[in-house]
């Protein structure tokens, strides 16, 4: 009859345990990320009365008889299926959706892991959790080792940017300039040579035979003959020349035609000035594939090449700091119009504006920056920094900072999957590279690297076997199995959303209902209890 008491008891143990559970589930109820528990049981060995018997020919088999001895925890289980987002509205807030967590350290260098995605950024601009643990970056895609780099976002930086020198200008391709938003397209660019106008004084011109022939004299070269021309019997080339130049045509005008292919409108004054008009031709070039991937040096020499073959050598570009430089000997103005381009090379480079400032003679015009480099720096007591004034997170965990000149830094990967730093200008300018020093983005003089800016997570196989922590973290236990560390967005990991919180998976009306059903064993279990109970005291009584 004892062995009530034992067996009863064990179920009111089991029950306890079942209150102790939903009672830590319902308190974690408004827990960010709170995984619920849930407790299932097994029974406890069995007293064997009578093992049973097989069937004879003369007799039937019996089955065993058994009593059990009560009953046992046989798990307490998490249920890790996510939360729903809570928005909070701050971006420092993050959500895991999918699978993963975050991976963060303590002040020794222990790691945790935690759903919880309430950051923040401390006064050295580290990201950190509401316990003040730090966020662990990497710039690994996949791995089955963690980083011991933490998420950290320059509050202050100086950054000096400049034109890339000539030398590295050379090297680059049409594709690798930086300072090009919209990037050089294929097509025909032209320029405008000649078309303007020219003042020379009469007393400078020799009637010879007149009024069919004038010389100027000092011309270059030495003499420039000007022939009266027969209206009646003009050429198409002269016609379309002149009409271009004076507008419509009039056959009682005189005009004279040089033999160097500029006109006079005549008649000739007898004194003051004559009026000299050149005739506007177009130097062009076409950009095609091979342009846009080969080097910026081998470009300019072929365009160069090209405007000798059209008979202007005296035009040439050339490379210098930051952008190009076109070399104007002709004598001759350059213009442009939208006329004949089918291409944005002078546009985007910037030609179009410098070329409305050409004058006669020899003339020099620059392209505006076409790659820039920028050397960047830590900095705390400089009145040139620039100041952190906000920054932001992707789905990926890649951190972007806003400072208050209008310019970013930021993380990207390129084609290989290799991290780059990339800083934006405020005027636009992207510029890329590895942080090296002498790279178009010069990262050298700071302590950052790009796993300061990219957010790890990590995953294991046995989401079960982690153990509980406090402050909503977890550390991997025995039977976790292999865990591997990344970035969100890919490899089996879940994707981040800012501006809110995971939730508490505890569903209240699940847990309401296990604690009637977990009440109702444990007045069962003590009802048994005190009949067994009852039953000995009124055997005691039997031996008066």
């Amino acid at each position: 009859m004892s062995q009530a008491l034992y067996t009863s008891k064990t179920g009111l143990d089991a029950g306890q345990t079942q209150i102790n559970v939903i009672a830590n589930n319902i308190a974690n109820i408004n827990t960010t990320a709170f995984k619920s528990a849930n407790v299932t049981f097994s029974t406890l060995f069995s007293n064997t009365i009578s093992n049973g018997s097989a069937a004879t020919r003369t007799g039937g088999g019996t089955n065993p008889r058994q009593i059990g001895l009560g009953t046992q925890v046989a798990s307490i289980s998490r249920d890790f299926e996510s939360g729903t987002f809570q928005q909070t509205g701050y971006n420092s807030d993050m959500m895991i959706s999918g699978n993963g967590y975050f991976v963060v350290q303590d002040g020794t260098g222990n790691q945790y892991l935690t759903r919880d995605g309430h950051f923040s950024l401390d006064s050295d601009g580290n990201l950190v959790t509401a316990a003040g643990y730090k966020v662990v970056g990497t710039t690994n895609e996949y791995s089955s080792r963690t980083s011991d780099v933490t998420v950290r976002v320059p509050s202050l930086l100086n950054v000096a940017v400049s034109g890339t020198n000539r030398t590295e200008m050379v090297n680059k391709t049409l594709t690798e300039l930086n300072a090009l938003a919209n990037g050089i397209q294929k097509g025909t660019f032209v320029f405008n040579i000649g078309g303007t106008s020219s003042t020379y004084a009469i007393a400078d011109f020799n009637a010879d035979g007149a009024p069919d022939t004038y010389i100027y004299k000092e011309g270059d070269p030495a003499e420039v003959t000007y022939s009266k021309m027969d209206m009646s019997a003009l050429s198409t080339a002269d016609r379309a020349a002149m009409t271009d130049l004076y507008g419509e045509l009039s056959p009682t005008d005189t005009y004279y035609k040089g033999d160097d292919g500029t006109y006079i409108k005549g008649p000739f004054p007898t004194n003051g000035n004559v009026t000299v008009r050149n005739v506007q031709k177009t130097l062009s070039y076409t950009i095609g594939e091979g342009d846009l991937t080969s080097s910026l040096q081998d470009f300019v020499n072929s365009v160069n090449n090209e405007f000798n073959s059209q008979g202007y050598g005296d035009i040439q570009f050339s490379i210098i700091d930051g952008g190009l430089q076109l070399v104007n000997n002709s004598g001759e103005s350059i213009t442009v119009s939208e006329k004949g381009q089918s291409s944005n090379f002078l546009s985007e480079t910037g030609f179009t504006d410098a070329l409305e400032a050409a004058t006669e003679g020899q003339t020099l015009f620059y392209s505006s920056d076409l790659n820039q480099t920028a050397v960047v720096s830590d900095t705390f007591n400089s009145a040139d920094a620039i100041k952190r004034t906000d920054w932001s997170v992707s789905e990926s965990g890649v951190l972007t900072a806003k400072y208050n000149d209008g310019s970013t830094l930021t993380v990207t990967f390129n084609d290989a999957g290799r991290a780059m730093w990339e800083y934006t200008t405020s005027e636009g300018v992207i510029i890329t590279s590895s942080g090296l020093a002498g790279t178009d983005l010069d990262m050298s003089g700071t302590t950052l690297e790009p796993a300061n800016m990219v957010i790890q997570l990590g995953t294991v196989i046995n989401n079960g076997g982690l153990i509980a922590e406090t402050d909503n973290m977890w550390t991997i236990g025995p039977n976790a199995g292999e865990f591997a560390y990344g970035m969100s967005s890919g490899n089996g990991f879940g994707s981040i959303k800012t501006g809110g919180l995971e939730g508490s998976n505890v569903d209240m009306a699940t847990e309401l209902s296990n604690m009637i059903i977990a009440q109702r064993a444990i007045q069962v279990n003590s009802r048994v209890f005190s009949t067994a109970s009852s039953i000995l005291e009124t055997l005691s009584y039997l031996g008066q």
